[in-house]
């Protein structure tokens, strides 16, 4: 269980971050419309909410998953 907080942690943004590479997987597979457009949508959240929190995600194949904060 989480512990509700005025700002979401960095800490939890990169491993909420960290999910968002499965999503990738995910390509060439077969998968209904219906899934598919649930599925987007899931990715779609993680992503504002990661940017509602200021950040941005990047991904490299050398660093792996990483955050970078967004100039206000």
């Amino acid at each position: 269980m989480s512990i509700l907080a005025e700002n979401t942690e960095r800490k939890a943004l990169q491993e909420i971050a960290r999910s968002l590479r499965f999503f990738s997987n995910l390509d060439l597979l077969q998968i209904s419309g219906g899934d598919a457009v649930r599925i987007r949508h899931a990715e779609h959240i993680i992503k504002s909410i990661i940017a509602n929190n200021g950040y941005e995600v990047r991904s490299s194949k050398r660093r792996g998953t990483y955050l970078i904060k967004l100039s206000s």
